[in-house]
């Protein structure tokens, strides 16, 4: 016997399934981190429940009931928080992140950064859409799936040949007391497991058929050192498993629905899925955190970067002057050694790498011009109380003095003999 939290019959509505996980997705808009998929055999119903057929909006699924909820309660808040919704939508194809809402499908494939960074972005070059409603999402939607690569098997007409990802960004503003937060919701439509033989695929088919069983078995494994609470859990081992690592391994809130087929001819299938599913549901994340930046850590933030532009304008500055150096005739220069001359002249002290490493050391997460604090409110509590001994250490002063400058000696409180 296998015990799950819900059983949706046969004539269970899309309205009815997505109300049993509103208050999950209500959650991303107080900085938590989400992750919705769906799991099961090819042609079992998981894109039904994640998109729907599309043809009313008594048919939509949970992507387009999720945004528009997030749109609904963002609009009923906007007396008290100002709210930015960005999308972004990939697949993974064959072992390729592709994007799915680009103007050119046939791209360059796409990196994948850290997914412990608080601010959920796990593909950071798929483009990123900002929208004001659901209609917009709609829009994005219908492009994406139209860019999907989808296929034909004698076990189904419109097989996904790929993991879909629809990424919802969530920033949140307090208009009270100026304090933001990032939530992310994952909206994933996982390709389905198939037996070739009962496929039938050769071709293309079978290769695209290969890449998804390899990926989901690398799922099970991933699943297997969660339950088991192995030191090492292989997230590299498949790009699935890279996307959803700080959602499986993290401090998100994860549900999974499990798609069954019916039909007898798929009974082993069924079983199969019903064991993954039972050992999804013994993994224990711990407790969700949200992500969320006070207003004294933003104002230490803007420290940081103001000091990062300092540094960028020396760095300029001394560039400059070993180009002029080096015009001069006759002159022979050693460049680490002139770079460490200009900054002592220059007052700056420390060399940019040590400024790098104090940033490192503080918890400070540097990507391009966007900077974040992630972790629970005791850890930032625990920084603010180091914030002063950073920021000296940032501005390149010990003691109240600069770096390189030698501490005056203490006197003794104990007189010589006379």
């Amino acid at each position: 016997m296998f015990k799950f939290n819900k059983v949706f019959n046969t004539h269970a509505s899309q309205a009815e399934v997505f109300s049993d996980i509103q208050p999950l997705i209500r959650s991303v808009l107080d900085g938590f981190n989400v992750c919705i998929f769906a799991y099961g055999q090819t042609g079992s119903g998981k894109t039904y429940t994640m998109s729907g057929p599309g043809t009313s909006k008594e048919d939509w699924g949970v992507n387009y009931r999720a945004l528009n909820d997030l749109f609904d309660i963002s609009l009923s808040r906007r007396n008290a928080f100002s709210y930015e919704v960005g999308v972004q939508m990939v697949e993974i194809y064959n072992e390729q992140v592709r994007d799915l809402l680009s103007n050119d499908i046939a791209q360059k494939t796409l990196g994948i950064w850290s997914t412990s960074q608080p601010n959920g972005l796990v593909v950071p070059d798929a483009s990123l859409h900002p929208v004001k409603s659901t209609l917009d999402v709609l829009q994005l939607m219908e492009i994406g799936q139209t860019n999907r690569a989808v296929g034909s098997t004698a076990l189904n007409e419109r097989s996904s040949r790929s993991h879909s990802i629809l990424t919802v960004h969530v920033r949140g503003v307090d208009l009270k007391n100026g304090s933001t937060s990032r939530g992310c919701l994952h909206l994933i439509d996982l390709a389905g497991s198939e037996r070739v033989e009962r496929s039938e695929a050769i071709g293309d088919r079978l290769k695209e058929a290969q890449y998804i069983n390899k990926s989901l078995s690398a799922l099970g494994d991933v699943i297997f050192s969660l339950a088991q609470k192995n030191a090492h859990v292989p997230y590299r081992n498949s790009k699935l498993t890279q996307v959803l690592q700080s959602s499986l391994g993290g401090q998100a809130k994860t549900l999974m629905f499990v798609q069954i087929n019916p039909d007898t001819g798929s009974y082993s299938e069924t079983i199969s899925t019903l064991k993954f599913a039972e050992r999804v549901s013994g993994v224990e994340l711990g407790a969700a955190r949200s992500n969320k930046e006070g207003k004294d850590i933003k104002e230490l933030l803007e420290q940081v970067s103001s000091l990062k532009d300092t540094i960028s304008r020396k760095d300029m500055e001394i560039d400059q002057l070993l180009k002029n150096k080096a015009k001069s005739p006759g002159s022979s220069i050693d460049r680490n050694d002139s770079r460490q001359q200009i900054r002592r002249l220059s007052g700056t002290g420390s060399s940019e790498a040590e400024c790098e490493d104090n940033m490192s050391d503080d918890g400070c997460s540097v990507a391009g011009t966007e900077y974040s604090v992630g972790g629970a409110s005791e850890a930032t509590a625990e920084r603010m109380q180091k914030a002063p001994s950073r920021i000296a250490r940032l501005f390149h002063t010990k003691n109240g003095q600069p770096a390189n400058s030698k501490p005056k000696p203490r006197e003794s409180a104990l007189k010589p003999p006379g």
